[in-house]
């Protein structure tokens, strides 16, 4: 067994050559050297996001990217539909307020999925954008997002996902789905270390782009477009996390995303069985859309002895989100977490439960 364990939500376990490659002296981002990393990235993040457009690198939180979107795609009093669906998707919707759009929320009880039909009945004309978080860490709950794809094609609304706890380790097809705003950050099931977000834009949301103009200077999409294919950032970006979120993306590549996918799904469907073999329950209602990255468990009143218990045995997991603490834990099988590792797991999870 490893000295530790790591099953958190995020950030998540860094690989050794992931470490590696991020431990040498600083590099100019103004450097031949900088230009093909970040290039090669670029190349690799295209094929994760399944798109061809470009996809921006920015120096900030997943929170920053959430941000950075609106900003960009969105005015003052525009109206966006925010299906929520746990802590992120309700986050979105307060980070909208304070923008300034007009925000029109819809609530699904926690452990649903939002479904696409009843989100559509709030979309109207005047409708610019549907938020919708693709994987909800908080309940452990994804998106259909081919689904909302399909609806909102032909309507001037954009689709907007935040795929934050989802990309790498959900499957994502940005052009097929008609997703137009995909954005992530670095250090969930992408491996690397946090403090990177990047963000895909259709045509469709480009040429709204174009005509909102960013009231962000950081944040400013063609500014950090007209740098990408320069292969540069505007500004100094972190360079050393560049580094490391490349070399973790070459990593997938080499696996293969479609493996990568196909991992994530069966280390979640071993904890699953596992749970449920231990006499626990997940907390999705519909197991359908029980995410394969972050699995929300049901353990009213032992939640946090489980958590402590299994960092006494340098197994890391993580707690439940919220309001939710009290009752819920949270495995992560995102990144880089093998079946072995989840066998490990499961074996303590049950002589912890034997001495409660």
């Amino acid at each position: 067994m490893k000295k530790n364990l790591y099953f958190m939500v995020g950030p998540t376990e860094i690989p050794d050559r992931v470490l590696h490659s991020m431990n040498k002296q600083i590099i100019s981002h103004r450097s031949e050297e900088y230009y093909e990393i970040q290039d090669n990235l670029t190349k690799n993040l295209k094929k994760i996001f399944k798109t061809k457009k470009d996809v921006l690198t920015l120096t900030c939180s997943g929170t920053g990217a959430m941000e950075s979107v609106i900003h960009n795609c969105f005015s003052p009093g525009d109206e966006v539909v925010v299906p929520v669906i746990g802590e992120f998707s309700e986050r979105y919707a307060i980070i909208a307020k304070k923008l300034g759009l007009a925000v029109k929320t819809i609530k699904f009880d926690l452990g649903e999925n939002a479904k696409f039909y009843k989100v559509m009945e709030e979309v109207s004309d005047n409708t610019k954008g549907v938020l919708v978080v693709h994987n909800e860490s908080a309940t452990g709950v994804f998106n259909d997002l081919k689904e909302f794809g399909k609806a909102l094609k032909d309507t001037e609304a954009l689709l907007i996902c935040d795929s934050v706890s989802g990309l790498g380790g959900l499957e994502i097809k940005m052009d097929e789905w008609n997703v137009d705003v995909v954005f992530t950050s670095s250090q969930k099931a992408l491996m690397s270390p946090p403090g990177l977000g990047f963000v895909a834009l259709s045509d469709k949301a480009w040429d709204v782009v174009k005509k909102t103009k960013s009231s962000s200077f950081y944040f400013d999409f063609e500014e950090a477009l007209k740098f990408n294919r320069l292969k540069q950032t505007p500004w100094t970006p972190a360079i050393s996390l560049v580094i490391g979120a490349n070399e973790a993306t070459n990593m997938i590549m080499e696996e293969g995303i479609d493996n990568v996918y196909k991992r994530h799904k069966l280390n979640s469907k071993m904890v699953i069985k596992g749970i449920k073999n231990l006499g626990l329950s997940m907390f999705p209602k519909d197991e359908k859309y029980a995410s394969p990255t972050v699995n929300t468990i049901n353990a009213p009143n032992i939640s946090r002895d489980i958590v402590s218990k299994l960092k006494e045995k340098n197994i890391i997991v993580s707690g439940g989100q919220g309001h939710l603490g009290h009752d819920t834990f949270r495995i992560g099988t995102m990144g880089y977490v093998t079946e072995k590792d989840v066998a490990a797991l499961l074996y303590m999870i049950k002589k912890i439960l034997i001495k409660l």
